[in-house]
């Protein structure tokens, strides 16, 4: 079993209802709370089995709070459930206190027929050859790879040229950032995984002038899975336009080895705490 097969693991207790464990293996900081997508991906696993369909078509989640490193418990009502759709709710809670709040739709990817037409512009992203290896430096010294976030450990990356120069001070000017990534363990990608991908990498709005790297709170992140990617590396880019009251979006686009379209998403979050207060 993959790290994020066992990571994102449920367990059926109840009609509906379902035992899960938070691994802070998933954070975004070390020490600090457990990345978005890894815990939407944890209870859409919870929705599929009580829709009855294997695949996230689309999941919207509403983070009320930041789990913990723990137990969760994960209650799901079907919907509706039809031929080639199931609409799932789903609520998770760790001990008394309700952590987020999900809607999706699940269906088989595998059996989806009809027309496809891809007129999306094709995103800056280099290929990954002209792409840098964001942890080679770090590999061999322990106290730095400890540095990096537990998330972007998770992935072998291959990082856009610039797109990480946040880091030492030099944002780039645009909202942007994205690279070529895979499972670090060689696992193979499923439609599940996809949901950590459209949340794994630092904010887009890192790379805004004025504005301080830090932690910038997810409150509302929709995936929509289009495709079961083909083995390989995914290319994922990350847009923020615009920042509004200290909110800001960020739109994504990840497209799987073969170029096809896999996975869309888009979220509202808060500008990072130091530069938002």
């Amino acid at each position: 079993m993959s790290r994020f097969a066992h990571d994102t693991a449920v367990r059926a207790v109840g009609d509906g209802i379902y035992e899960a464990a938070i691994d802070g293996g998933w954070s975004v900081i070390a020490g600090a709370a457990p990345n978005g997508g890894y815990v939407m991906a944890t209870a859409a696993r919870a929705m599929a089995h009580a829709g009855g369909q294997p695949d996230p078509l689309s999941v919207t989640c509403h983070y009320l709070a930041p789990c913990t490193p723990g137990p969760v418990r994960i209650e799901t009502e079907v919907i509706k459930a039809g031929r080639r759709h199931a609409t799932v709710a789903a609520s998770i809670t760790q001990g008394s206190r309700s952590m987020a709040q999900l809607l999706g739709v699940f269906a088989d990817l595998e059996a989806a027929t009809g027309p496809s037409v891809d007129q999306r512009r094709v995103s800056p992203l280099p290929p990954i050859d002209d792409c840098i290896d964001g942890l080679s430096d770090r590999a061999p010294d322990p106290a730095a790879m400890s540095e990096v976030p537990p998330i972007f450990q998770r992935f072998e990356h291959r990082t856009a040229p610039g797109v990480m120069e946040w880091a030492r001070g030099a944002p780039t000017g645009e909202g942007a950032v994205g690279g070529h990534l895979r499972w670090a363990d060689g696992a193979p990608m499923d439609t599940f995984g996809l949901l950590v991908v459209a949340d794994c990498y630092p904010p887009a709005v890192f790379n805004l002038q004025g504005l301080t790297p830090g932690w910038a709170p997810t409150i509302e992140l929709t995936v929509q899975v289009r495709a079961r990617p083909a083995p390989g590396w995914l290319s994922a880019w990350f847009t923020t336009a615009s920042v509004t009251g200290g909110y800001l979006e960020e739109d994504g686009e990840v497209r799987d080895s073969t170029g096809q379209l896999v996975a869309l998403s888009r979220q509202l979050a808060l500008v990072p705490r130091e530069a938002g207060g």
